[in-house]
């Protein structure tokens, strides 16, 4: 991703994390909305691809998608920028009472990190499966995300 794009992408999803902060205080039903659409309109640019094609593939699509033509650190940046923003989508989805959509889209930014993860990881790598991992404390994690979090925990110890 080229260095200008990237550090907007950076910037736009600092932004909006900073906006879920504050939608989880104040709790304002049109400003979720804002922030789910300004989360979807990031993810769009990350691909660049619109929603409606980029949804549709699975998530191994996806990260080669987000790999393609990069360099492994830049392919793994666009990997943990798009598992950011599901992450902070589902903030914004329980704030909306989805708990399904939340869960779901924490499921997947877990397994989008793990396919992207360097071996070994890194730190930043690392602290993201964590935080993710203790978003999804007590769900079930489907089989893939689960394979792969055992296989990274079995190759950290």
């Amino acid at each position: 991703m080229p260095g200008q794009r990237r550090d907007y992408l950076l910037q736009q999803t600092e932004l909006l994390r900073q906006f879920v902060a504050r939608l989880v205080r104040d709790r304002n039903p049109a400003g979720i909305d804002e922030a789910l659409q300004l989360a979807l309109s990031l993810q769009e640019k990350l691909f660049p691809l619109p929603a409606a094609e980029f949804l549709a593939l699975d998530a191994d699509e996806q990260v080669s998608r987000l790999l393609a033509n990069e360099s492994p650190v830049a392919g793994r940046e666009k990997c943990e920028t798009y598992a950011a923003l599901l992450r902070e989508a589902a903030f914004l989805y329980e704030l909306r009472g989805r708990n399904d959509f939340a869960v779901g889209a924490r499921q997947l930014a877990l397994h989008v990190t793990l396919l992207a993860a360097p071996q070994p990881p890194d730190e930043a790598t690392r602290q993201l499966v964590l935080k993710l991992t203790n978003d999804l404390a007590g769900e079930p994690l489907h089989a893939p995300v689960a394979a792969l979090l055992a296989e990274f925990e079995h190759d950290e110890a």
